[in-house]
């Protein structure tokens, strides 16, 4: 876990102040108020990325009345949930920006992760499958009528403030033409599934066999009677633990999580951290040594917002976005804020900041001056690292139903109830308890303080949605 130190943040404070001091200093020099945001409804808004975040964003800007049009790269809407079987590339040569694969299941109940006010229908699964997931969004999609607002095969290449707008610059896919188009606030919901992390391993360059990312992982049945060194054990490294246990003729898998680790086949080898690989195979910490024939590392992405322009206003790193006012707002331009980049959250939590936003540019409320919103942000940033977390994270146990108040007592967000945090903190805790079972359960909402829980396996997923 790579986090931020406090000394770093205190750099980064103090530059952050001088520059507010500097772009408040020149725009009163030019007779202008460009580093405050109008709270009046903007003439036209951009969303970048129609997945989860970005149609959640569209449903709301289009409620309040406003101007806007989502960019998406690629040829389909729902970002990471539309399973591709394209590897690396998609049709059109663009980095898949999805991580979806065959028999993918959420490992969160649908409850926490429904749009507010347009559940899933009653009879489906509390973890229905990826595909069903897909569908979903297709629905909310053209239940709001967003497609019209939806500009497919449109990458964004440049994201630059102008003096008093942006301008967004994308490049059409299939002309190849490239066009800048005005915008007076910009909404980035791109995602965090399309830049994998591979951690540098001494002597990986040494090792002969197959080495990829869980990104690029589509299906099981490519693995079998093979040896396979699986890494990491987050939720994609448990999930295909348990997918490739029962097809390879070895599944050795490398990591450090402390869970009730369940009864896998006999195939199944845990193994600790990796020291360093060999031609063959790889050396690990406690000395042993294994040989296998290919490597699958399930460690996470980095954030990827390679379009934003130095003029953006915002740091953006691997690691991080900052600094953001509740997880959102650019607090050096308040015309630009993002969703989805919040982590440790349930997707309930990313519908709420596109209410938000589209609320802030919709005008219809203010914003604290910016000194305030600064302050407020290394408020957190000192709770985070007192907790020993990262400033990105928006904890499930101790302030997520905090911050779900804090939107609705300022814009007015439709607020969610506390009954979706306490399932998420279970579910949490039981995924690790109860690996291979856990998702045998239905969960039922009994009012917004208290849920039931039923088990009900299946043979086979029912997904009651027709697009």
């Amino acid at each position: 876990m790579i986090r931020i130190k406090l000394k770093t943040v205190f750099k980064f404070v103090s530059a952050a102040v001088f520059g507010l001091f500097l772009l408040k200093t020149r725009d009163q020099e030019d007779g202008s108020d460009n580093y405050l945001y109008d709270s009046a409804p903007v003439p036209r808004a951009c969303i970048i990325g129609a997945g989860y975040s970005g149609l959640g964003t569209a449903r709301y800007m289009k409620e309040y009345g406003l101007n806007f049009t989502v960019f998406e790269a690629s040829r389909h809407i729902g970002g990471t949930w539309r399973f591709d079987p394209h590897v690396g590339v998609d049709e059109d040569g663009l980095p898949l920006f999805t991580s979806m694969y065959k028999n993918l299941r959420t490992n969160t109940p649908r409850q926490t992760m429904e749009y507010s006010g347009f559940p899933f229908p009653e009879e489906t699964p509390s973890y229905p499958t990826g595909p069903c997931f897909y569908k979903y969004l297709q629905h909310f999609a053209k239940h709001f009528g967003l497609l019209d607002n939806i500009q497919l095969q449109s990458l964004v290449t440049l994201v630059r403030w102008a003096n008093d707008h942006w301008e967004v610059t994308y490049t059409k896919i299939d002309t190849k033409e490239k066009v800048t188009e005005v915008c007076n606030f910009v909404v980035v919901a791109s995602g965090e599934f399309s830049s994998p992390v591979i951690p540098d391993i001494e002597r990986m360059n040494m090792y002969k066999g197959k080495i990829m990312h869980s990104h690029d992982y589509k299906d099981s049945e490519d693995f079998r009677g093979r040896r396979v060194l699986l890494v990491g054990a987050g939720a994609s490294g448990l999930d295909l633990a348990i997918q490739l246990s029962n097809v390879t003729e070895k599944l050795f898998h490398s990591h450090h999580l402390n869970y009730n680790q369940p009864d896998f086949s006999p195939t199944y080898v845990k193994k600790p951290d990796i020291d360093s690989f060999t031609p063959t195979g790889a050396v690990f910490v406690d000395g042993s040594t294994e040989d296998f024939d290919q490597v699958i590392f399930c460690t996470g992405y980095n954030y990827a917002h390679p379009f934003l322009d130095q003029s953006s206003g915002v740091t953006a790193s691997q690691k991080f976005v900052l600094p953001l006012y509740r997880h959102t707002v650019n607090i050096k331009r308040p015309s630009m804020a993002f969703v989805g980049v919040s982590k440790k959250v349930i997707n309930r939590v990313m519908d709420a900041q596109g209410q938000y936003v589209a609320a802030l540019a919709a005008g219809k409320f203010e914003l604290p001056p910016q000194e305030a919103m600064l302050k407020s942000w290394l408020n957190h940033v000192y709770e985070q690292q007192n907790m020993g977390k990262r400033i990105v994270d928006v904890n499930v146990v101790s302030n997520m139903d905090e911050y779900f108040g804090n939107l609705t007592a300022e814009a007015d967000v439709i607020p969610a109830p506390t009954v979706l945090t306490k399932i998420a903190k279970f579910n949490g805790k039981n995924r690790l308890d109860d690996l291979l079972n856990y998702r045998d359960y239905d969960y039922k909402l009994v009012d917004s303080q208290n849920y039931e829980r039923t088990y009900m396996p299946r043979k086979e997923l029912p997904c009651p949605i027709e697009v």
